[in-house]
């Protein structure tokens, strides 16, 4: 049973809904012209004056809930006051138009408080987002159409991860509803084995680039140019610096006055591309097949790390739509993590050359074949007591290149590592970032150990007097505030 004292304009509907789960509906309002509208059956009715109503009388041996939907505010603080002293265990819920009376209503004894105002914001906010989603994805498909007679071509962030294959093929298969011919591009390499077990077993055709002839060949050739999980050309992707891209949709943190393009979607609250991709699946009313639909949830559940870092209700809703399209044998396959000897290696070598300043751990573990070991060794060391930040780096052919992580709130990771080593050097998340430095900024060196030596100093030295600058800055306003309480009590 549960009891509504009111009839405002949403009672007959909240009665209609409470009764499809075969709850007795009883209802006391206090003018009889308004029961004209609560004739069903399932109802019960009672007409009376509030203030004079004897509760003792209403069927609550059975009651659920008191639900006042009084037009006054004054009228349901008075009735919460009287129901928790007659009936100090039921559940009372009750509207309110603003936190003032919210406030004082929980205060008197209500349970819950539903804000009007609120909920009426909120689901305005709410069609405002869908309003600016769907206005979006009239503007992408726009441009896709345009490749209609020579085609797109989608250029991945180098070295890509899940999120930016499982982000290549969700366009892949928008262009395909418009007839569009469209192939996948990257630079760098797939090295960790999950990443290439998520592109066997997909059979995804990606094609691995190496030199800037063969990009201007497929830039010449096609009419238009994407970019996933990378928005400035040769920025972590291996587009020319002078090659705009028609199409950029990334999740990660940049300078937006670099960005240029026809169509740019750039969402850093949202934690990965796949979500983004997602949600242009959804409002394309294109359903992704089971290969698809098991990429897009594996990238954002690898780019979320588990959905504890950098997790947006979109991820959520996302990966809840998905979920029942998923191949879990599919799943389970690209799951199953074999370390190969490389990585454990790159481990021992992080273990053993790690240096710890405070709350910080850094290590150079030299020369390595596989970057993507490098991501693996951080999450390992970011689980060793004490430590909050991690910045692992290695030298891969003619790079140097970089992987941190990060639990302290003091510190933005990608700001960090773009104010330490560069912003078209690095960049990435708060909490997750990584970077990649020509070995020519470290100068012209043939001796291995005199190269090792210069580059273990620079980037530790670089990295540190970055970290120092962020913590210094979050001490000034502390500072201040001391100041100012010193200033106020002399």
């Amino acid at each position: 049973m549960y009891i509504i004292l009111g009839c405002n304009d949403i009672v007959s509907v909240l009665a209609q809904n409470l009764s499809k789960s075969g709850a007795e509906i009883f209802i006391v309002v206090s003018d009889e012209t308004t029961l004209i509208r609560l004739k069903e059956s399932y109802i019960h009715t009672l007409v009376a004056n509030i203030h004079t109503l004897d509760l003792a009388s209403l069927p609550t041996k059975d009651t659920m809930a008191f639900i006042l939907l009084q037009n006054n505010f004054k009228d349901n603080l008075i009735l919460v006051k009287r129901i928790k002293n007659s009936f100090p265990d039921k559940f009372i819920l009750s509207i309110a138009t603003n936190e003032k009376e919210a406030s004082e209503l929980l205060e008197s004894g209500a349970d819950r408080i539903v804000q009007t105002v609120g909920i009426i914001t909120h689901t305005i906010l709410n069609e405002l987002e869908t309003a600016k989603l769907k206005r979006s994805v009239f503007h992408l498909v726009n441009v896709i159409k345009a490749a209609i007679c020579k085609g797109l071509a989608i250029f991945l962030q180098d070295n890509p991860d899940p999120d930016a294959i499982a982000s290549g093929l969700a366009l892949k298969r928008i262009a395909e509803k418009y007839n569009v011919k469209s192939r996948i591009y990257y630079g760098g390499n797939i090295g960790h084995q999950q990443n290439k077990t998520l592109v066997n077993l997909l059979e995804a055709d990606l094609v691995q680039l190496e030199n800037t002839n063969d990009v201007l060949e497929i830039v010449n050739r096609v009419d238009k140019i994407a970019l996933i999980e990378a928005s400035i050309s040769s920025k972590n992707n291996i587009l020319p610096p002078d090659v705009i891209p028609n199409i950029i949709i990334d999740h990660h943190q940049t300078d937006f006055s670099l960005v240029k393009g026809e169509f740019i979607e750039i969402l850093p609250n949202i934690g990965a591309t796949s979500t983004i991709m997602t949600m242009y699946l959804r409002n394309l009313d294109i359903v992704p097949d089971s290969l698809l639909a098991t990429a897009l949830r594996y990238g954002i559940r690898v780019d979320t790390s588990g959905f504890t870092r950098n997790t947006a209700t979109e991820d959520i809703d996302a990966a809840a739509y998905l979920s029942p399209l998923v191949d879990i044998r599919l799943l389970n396959q690209i799951e199953t993590f074999h370390m190969n000897p490389e990585t454990i290696d790159v481990i021992g070598r992080a273990i053993r050359n790690r240096e710890v300043r405070g709350s910080c751990l850094i290590s150079f573990v030299e020369l390595i074949t596989d970057r993507d070991a490098l991501p693996q060794a951080a999450e390992l060391m970011l689980q060793m007591e004490g430590i909050f930040t991690v910045l692992i780096f290695g030298i891969n052919k003619d790079k140097v290149q970089l992987s941190a992580r990060s639990i302290d709130s003091r510190i933005n990771l990608a700001l960090l590592l773009q104010k330490a080593f560069g912003f078209m050097n690095a960049g990435g998340h708060a909490t997750m970032a990584a970077g990649s430095i020509d070995l020519s900024n470290f100068g012209n060196i043939s001796d291995k150990k005199t190269l090792f030596k210069i580059t273990a100093d620079t980037v530790q030295k670089n990295f540190f007097t970055a970290i120092d600058m962020a913590l210094k800055k979050q001490e000034i306003p502390d500072e201040l505030e001391l100041l100012v309480n010193h200033s106020i009590r002399n």
